[in-house]
């Protein structure tokens, strides 16, 4: 009896290098010729909108700024986001961002633009794995428009020219919802696992926040996975596991660190489980961890916030059609299987962007408008999905007409509205966005009547809806571009309003002639001075790179250091000077506003007269 043995098949040959780049510079088959240049196109936009200039605000949010010139200077200041290199205490975020520009500088010498370079890259990336997620979900054409949308959105301009983690928490969001649409596809578990890994890195970024996302990404696979219902649930418990474990490594090391180490900025008691439930967690939903700092950054709570003055040009100029997107696409994909993509897409963003809504439009704590950068990649796709499904719709019904009419009517409505607002920056533009939507609703109707319209006509009609939807966020983007940021309160538009010189903004430095003295006389001490908060304390660490006590932290509030470890690194030779009357105040128990502190300090001190100090007063500690 023979045996017949089949001959193995043989692998594709691996394309050459040419190859590669024209599949590069082509993109996929099944795309239209123009989609990948067009693609490039708005990656270039991207960068030209985050790179032109970046250097032009500095050193940013001098308080980060501290924490990446401590990250080169130290590798555990990197590891723990140490506000200075003797690790005192931590800024009041977890360090993933740190991590990254601290990297950045030590590879390329710590400047502004090593810090913010990695930022920039990162809203750029983001533009380019958000076309790759809504390509796959409502084809091709949507994932440019969507990209496009994201990169013209104010918020995510301003949050990539500074050095706040926002632009890689965006980014972060943005891969793990490619994955998820990866296992939606292929019904596998890994991809499901490494999403949630991505959220942990989110987490990494900004704690809770990069959780929020976490019912959109549930809730699509549980509804429209392709494996059985137990199965998808025993998938998601998976990725929850792995979500958490990774969001849980960088605190559980903190906690179980051998040695000595810094007090966990923005906490109530030096720890860092405080810091995730407390002022990064419930507090800011709640309001009950403020930290002495106002609400007023993002105007009053309430239905309306995300149209208000404060954050209305940040986010809300494509709100009106992502809404109309989303209503309009599940009524035309409600008869679709179970598994249908383009429904999947919609309850992704959709979810996405009515979780973030709600939340943000509601929370009672602390709220910057920049905070509503998570939110724009949801509303971009819904924008570039709804563009798509929209058209179609119109072509073959009055009702999918009507329904494009009110989009475009409701976009331009509040591009006029958010653009009255800056009556004196670029007039014409408002113009231009009343004109074009008028052409694009009348072509609208036009089209529907019997023997419709010429396809030049069609492609006007395309043009002038496109027009009245992206001019006012271009306009706003491009000046965003065109000046300083303030990275404590980035705001996006023709001017910044943030609060220049506030605690972790521009903050207020020595004078050459008291540095010199504090360098001078530092002799064998760790420290070189203690200083009220870091909007003293940031300034300093960034023109001297030496290690800085910053007394009560990030606002002057924190309880670090108590009167006996003060009294005790004077007594080690650790510290030498403390310089009071330059913090923020604070509230009752905060390191820069405790009357014991102060006392002991006034007490044991002896006032330093030769040393140049224009502002507060040196104490000599011996």
């Amino acid at each position: 009896m023979s045996t017949t043995v089949l001959p193995r098949p043989r692998r594709a040959p691996r394309p050459a290098p040419t190859g590669r780049l024209r599949a590069l510079a082509r993109g996929h088959e099944s795309d239209p010729a123009w989609i990948r240049p067009a693609l490039f196109g708005v990656l270039a936009l991207a960068a030209v909108l985050c790179l032109w200039n970046l250097t032009a605000s500095g050193s940013s949010n001098t308080y980060y700024a501290a924490a990446v010139k401590s990250a080169t200077e130290s590798w555990k200041a990197l590891f723990f986001g140490s506000i200075d290199p003797g690790s005192f205490i931590t800024v009041d975020k977890p360090p993933l961002s740190i991590w990254l520009m601290g990297l950045s500088g030590r590879v390329l010498g710590f400047s502004s633009f090593s810090m913010l370079l990695p930022e920039a890259l990162c809203t750029i990336a983001a533009v380019g794995v958000l076309f790759a997620t809504v390509r796959r979900l409502f084809g091709p054409v949507a994932g440019i428009i969507a990209a496009l949308a994201l990169a013209i959105t104010p918020v995510t301009i301003a949050i990539g020219r500074v050095n706040n983690p926002d632009a890689l928490l965006v980014l972060l969001l943005v891969v793990s919802a490619w994955l998820v649409v990866k296992a939606l596809e292929s019904g596998r578990t890994k991809h499901l696992a490494w999403a949630g890994a991505v959220v942990g890195l989110a987490f990494m970024t900004k704690m809770l926040q990069g959780w929020m996302v976490v019912p959109a990404l549930g809730a699509v696979y549980l509804v429209a996975g392709p494996p059985a219902l137990a199965t998808r649930i025993r998938q998601l418990l998976i990725a929850g596991a792995t979500m958490v474990a990774v969001s849980a490594a960088w605190p559980v090391a903190v906690t179980l660190w051998p040695g000595s180490k810094p007090y966990i900025g923005g906490s109530t008691d030096g720890s860092v489980w405080n810091l995730i439930f407390g002022y990064n967690g419930f507090g800011r939903i709640t309001g009950a961890s403020e930290g002495g700092m106002g609400r007023s950054f993002g105007g009053v709570a309430g239905a309306w916030r995300m149209f208000n003055a404060e954050v209305g040009g940040q986010i809300a100029w494509l709100l009106p059609l992502a809404a109309v997107s989303l209503v309009a696409g599940l009524w035309l994909t409600r008869r679709g299987s179970r598994t249908d993509a383009r429904r999947a897409g919609l309850i992704l963003f959709g979810a996405w962007a009515v979780v973030l809504v709600a939340v943000f439009s509601y929370q009672q704590g602390i709220f910057h408008p920049y905070y509503v950068s998570a939110l724009a990649p949801a509303v971009a796709a819904l924008s570039g999905a709804g563009a798509v499904l929209l058209a179609r719709w119109a072509k073959r019904s009055w009702y999918g007409t009507l329904a494009a009419a009110v989009a475009i009517g409701l976009t331009a409505e509040t591009s006029v509205l958010l653009l009255s607002r800056t009556p004196d920056f670029a007039p014409w533009v408002k113009v231009a966005v009343v004109a074009a939507a008028a052409i694009a609703i009348v072509g609208l109707v036009v089209a529907r009547m019997p023997g419709g319209l010429p396809r030049r006509a069609a492609v006007t009609v395309a043009l002038a809806a496109a027009l009245a939807a992206a001019a006012g966020p271009a306009s706003y983007a491009v000046a965003t571009a065109s000046h300083p940021l303030d990275g404590n309160n980035v705001l996006a538009g023709p001017t910044s309003s943030g609060m220049i010189g506030g605690p972790g903004g521009g903050g207020g430095s020595l004078s050459s002639t008291t540095l010199d003295y504090l360098l001078a006389h530092q002799g064998s001490a760790t420290y070189l001075v203690a200083v009220q908060s870091s909007h003293a304390s940031a300034p300093i660490i960034l023109q001297t790179g030496k290690a800085v006590v910053t007394i009560g932290g990030f606002s002057g509030q924190d309880p670090a250091p108590t009167t006996t470890q003060l009294a005790n690194m004077v007594k080690s030779g650790q510290l030498k000077y403390v310089l009071l009357g330059t913090g923020m105040g604070g509230g009752p128990g905060g390191g820069g506003s405790s009357s014991q502190l102060t006392s002991w300090i006034t007490q044991h001190g002896t006032e330093v007269t030769d040393a140049g100090v224009t502002a507060g007063t040196l104490y000599a500690l011996s």
